[in-house]
């Protein structure tokens, strides 16, 4: 973890952020109302990917090494970290390169166990709910 240096926001504290983020994408992918409401608030966006990149700008370091990641994460967490990344993996792999239509992807099986994961993770992590962003929580 990175140590804080005066006033810049490092360590815990960006750990905390990130987490915060995460909760935010599950509660994208875990809402099909959420992606098309998405949709309609950006339409240049293609949603189906930006829901795939996301889950991938969430997990810079990846989930190698998951096991390490700072205190900000429960274990419950991580697990339902791990379970979801599994189910994403599956997703992206099968979601079509030719820019299928929001519509057509909801109605994909994998995008439903995509949704499904997301919501199920996002009930692990409302547990304890976001954390402060402007100092390091205990």
């Amino acid at each position: 973890m990175i140590e804080p240096q005066g006033d810049d926001p490092r360590g815990r504290l960006i750990e905390q952020r990130v987490r915060n983020r995460i909760i935010e994408y599950f509660e994208l992918a875990g809402s099909f109302a959420a992606q098309r409401d998405y949709e309609r608030a950006a339409p240049i966006a293609h949603v189906p990917y930006e829901v795939i990149n996301q889950w991938e700008d969430q997990l810079p370091r990846g989930l190698d090494s998951v096991d390490d990641w700072p205190d900000v994460y429960t274990a419950d967490e991580i697990e339902a970290i791990k379970k979801f990344h599994g189910v994403w993996q599956e997703t992206a792999r099968v979601v079509p390169d030719d820019y299928p239509s929001l519509r057509d992807v909801q109605a994909m099986p994998a995008w439903e166990r995509l949704r499904c994961e997301a919501e199920t993770a996002m009930g692990v992590f409302t547990r304890r709910g976001k954390l402060p962003e402007d100092r390091e929580s205990p």
